[in-house]
């Protein structure tokens, strides 16, 4: 005795006669109401489009999304994750926590954390070294960032890629500018180009010092609410390097 296939229901297209079911595997057909007719293919004018938005319908019991336009159902999550960053990392997320429950830390827990940071989006695979300089005089950065390259010769030379003054909340960026600046102008590129930044308590600007001219090159971003921002920045960087010769 044959049986009836196992099928779900899982509503009608926003406006339309389309109603939308699911087989047994998944596999999700559209059945007319007024001629009968089934396909799976998505009935024209009910694709999805880059701005849509979706919603988890909580009246079925199985995992379904709705697209809010069309009423297209999917059943599996079209939501993409958000991208990571470096806040995921839980070193990191520790030491925030921390500074925003004691915002007047010391210095060096500021620097902990901008350390976990860089770590963090300058990779050893990619060819970067983080170096955190000593902090007994002012002589040095608190951190530089190097980039390794390989000469035809196939030797390998490294460059400053990024200088970064670290200082806790009672610092402001106009007060550390002048030192940021001498840094970046007696690096050791021969061109003396480099990307600089400075971090005042959970706020950060970034700046450069290109032809011999020192100027910042970002807004202020914080390093908790604008996490993508500084990504975004510290991509843009890496994707506009400066002559360092």
């Amino acid at each position: 005795m044959a049986t009836n296939p196992v099928t779900y229901y899982l509503g009608i297209l926003t406006n339309s006669q389309w109603h939308q079911h699911s087989n047994a595997i998944g596999q999700i057909y559209y059945v007319h109401a007024g001629t009968g007719t089934s396909q799976t293919a998505i009935p024209q004018g009910y694709q999805d489009m880059p701005t849509d938005t979706w919603a988890l319908d909580t009246t079925k019991t199985w995992p379904q999304w709705n697209n809010s336009r069309t009423g297209r159902a999917v059943l599996i999550n079209p939501i993409p994750p958000a991208a990571p960053t470096y806040l995921d990392d839980l070193g990191i997320q520790a030491n925030i926590i921390l500074l925003q429950r004691v915002p007047e830390s010391k210095e060096h827990m500021y620097r902990r954390l901008m350390g976990g940071i860089l770590q963090v989006l300058f990779l050893r695979s990619e060819g970067y070294s983080v170096v955190q300089e000593t902090n007994a005089e002012t002589i040095r950065p608190d951190f530089t960032t190097l980039k390794v390259f390989c000469r035809p010769a196939r030797t390998l030379h490294l460059y400053e890629f990024l200088i970064v003054e670290s200082k806790s909340s009672e610092f402001s960026f106009e007060e550390t500018e002048p030192q940021c600046e001498d840094h970046l102008k007696n690096c050791s590129n021969e061109s003396k180009n480099t990307y600089g930044m400075i971090q005042c308590g959970l706020q950060i600007r970034f700046y450069k010092h290109e032809n011999y001219v020192f100027q910042s090159i970002s807004p202020t971003l914080h390093l908790v609410d604008d996490a993508r921002g500084v990504m975004d920045m510290i991509q843009y960087l890496k994707d506009h390097p400066m002559s360092f010769i």
